[in-house]
């Protein structure tokens, strides 16, 4: 019975990591959308290899775990498109839960993990002009 529990509480804190369905030399540019309020988002391109190469590495670097969050008022939403070479995207967005860590989902994940990488952080990290972005433009992967 010892080691059912022992299992089942394993299975809980199971670890998840973003594993990208291309290449990073496949990658054009990328969309960085930063809001609090939809109405009130800004973008940013990237567009030099060695930043998108740096996103790139932050997303395949960090952890995720299944694990229960509840979701801040006022929270921050910053996500990542990723433009690719055959005219397809690729979406990451991260929703602060609270500082430095929030709840991650992309485009071929059936479910959102919690993870403790700070990736809000990430919208100063790159000197790139942020211009207004419509609430159109904005990633829809919770439905």
């Amino acid at each position: 019975m010892a080691v059912l529990l022992c299992l089942a509480l394993a299975a809980c804190n199971e670890k998840v990591s973003i594993d990208f369905p291309f290449e990073l030399s496949s990658v054009e540019n990328v969309e960085m959308f930063r809001f609090t309020v939809p109405a009130e988002a800004e973008k940013k391109v990237i567009t030099e290899s060695e930043d998108i190469e740096g996103i790139y590495q932050t997303f395949e670097s960090i952890s995720l775990k299944d694990k229960a969050t509840e979701p801040t008022a006022g929270g921050s939403v910053t996500s990542f498109r990723f433009h690719l070479s055959d005219g397809t995207s690729y979406e990451v967005i991260y929703s602060e839960v609270a500082v430095k860590s929030g709840r991650i989902i992309t485009t071929d994940m059936e479910q959102d993990f919690f993870t403790s990488a700070d990736i809000g952080a990430t919208w100063e990290s790159y000197d790139y002009e942020a211009t207004t972005a419509s609430e159109d433009e904005l990633p829809a992967l919770y439905e």
